[in-house]
């Protein structure tokens, strides 16, 4: 009963941290397409683009990840590491990493947790 009470707790604070960091992904992103289309730039470069549809995938990963923690969170951890790599060598030089990106890994490894505890029992 209680590693049960427990894996919930687990599960629960996966899901939330991924909608809430899907949410806020989506509400950053959709701010910053407006912003780019009243005021139009240079636009964003092929390695820039590549690293985004990167990130969405994984974003996409954490959402598969509430049905099937496995598979989902199998997903978007080895997309998240692949993110995290080519944010780090990015050859822009206006684009810094931030170690806050690696938050990212956190909704990942809790869904992988839930899944491996849940096989145990």
């Amino acid at each position: 009963m209680k590693k049960t009470t427990s894996i919930r707790i687990i599960n629960w604070t996966a899901r939330i941290i991924a909608a809430l960091m899907v949410g806020l992904t989506l509400v950053i992103g959709i701010g910053e397409l407006i912003e780019e289309h009243n005021q139009p730039g240079p636009g964003l470069d092929t390695y820039t683009l590549i690293i985004f549809v990167v990130w969405a995938i994984g974003l996409a990963g954490l959402l598969f990840a509430m049905w099937e923690p496995k598979t989902g969170g199998l997903i978007s951890l080895v997309v998240f590491i692949v993110f995290n790599i080519l944010a780090a060598v990015n050859p822009n030089p206006a684009s810094s990493y931030t170690v806050v990106l690696l938050l990212y890994f956190l909704p990942s490894i809790l869904f992988l947790l839930v899944w491996w505890l849940k096989n145990r029992e």
